[in-house]
């Protein structure tokens, strides 16, 4: 009994020294990460660099912008309605044929275009932020600017790499998120622009059924010209384009 009792004190001590250890280990993995690994690598949302707001502002300018052209920072063709100049997104300049789309990844024509839009705007926004916390008596050494932005289901993503020193604190990676309607627009208005090569016109009532949170105005023009405005209700963000797709002839019946 004696015997047995022992080996049972034994085998305790042996889980409390198994549990301390484990303990070491968890702790100095948890220190090793907030005094090393992630000051060196990501601060969410610019922390106290203060660009978050910056970048976060200019991306919401540069989406409602953009939107109102199609995507396009400076359009060459388009149709005039309303005193904007509406990008042709689908176009054919014949009658009886279907259109031909002019962007077959509005998506990613959207991102490239908003990129060039940023860049200028997400220099100047790290520029202020540096020049700032140097006022205030930081010691900061600035690095190269790089980003790029991602469109996203119900977000819009802008990674801003820029190897930033604060005093004795680190900073290389930015994520600033946007909340915007922006990724399901693209995707609807593709799904318009796919009637309109095929069939040379869309049904919109079924398409506003199916997302009943958007607003889409369907023109026609006399020159067959389609104007297509979409309008996200809460947020009344706004992509609007132009086709001309199955066109006929003047006095035709």
């Amino acid at each position: 009994m004696a015997k047995e009792n022992m080996e049972m004190r034994t085998g305790k001590r042996g889980q409390v020294t198994l549990f301390i250890i484990v303990g070491i280990m968890i702790v100095s993995a948890i220190l090793i990460f907030i005094l090393w690994i992630r000051p060196t690598y990501l601060i969410d949302k610019g922390a106290n660099m203060g660009l978050d707001r910056c970048v976060q502002d200019a991306t919401e300018r540069a989406i409602l912008e953009l939107g109102l052209k199609a995507g396009y920072s400076n359009p060459d063709f388009t149709y005039l309605y309303g005193g904007e100049a509406i990008p042709y997104l689908c176009y054919i300049n014949e009658y009886y044929k279907t259109c031909v789309i002019q962007k077959p990844f509005l998506k990613q024509h959207f991102e490239e275009q908003a990129e060039k839009r940023l860049k200028e705007e997400i220099g100047t926004c790290y520029t202020n932020s540096v020049d700032t916390l140097r006022a205030q008596g930081y010691d900061v050494v600035a690095g190269k600017v790089e980003y790029n932005m991602s469109i996203e289901p119900g977000v819009v993503k802008v990674e801003v790499n820029a190897p930033t020193s604060v005093g004795g604190q680190r900073f290389t990676k930015f994520n600033i998120r946007v909340n915007s309607p922006l990724y399901e627009m693209l995707m609807i208005a593709t799904s318009i622009l796919q009637y309109e090569s095929h069939y040379g016109d869309a049904d919109i009532t079924t398409t506003m059924a199916l997302y009943p949170n958007y607003l889409i105005d369907k023109v026609k023009r006399g020159d067959g010209t389609t104007i297509y405005i979409m309008e996200d209700k809460l947020t009344k963000t706004k992509f609007q384009f132009a086709s001309r797709s199955l066109a006929w002839p003047a006095g035709y019946s």
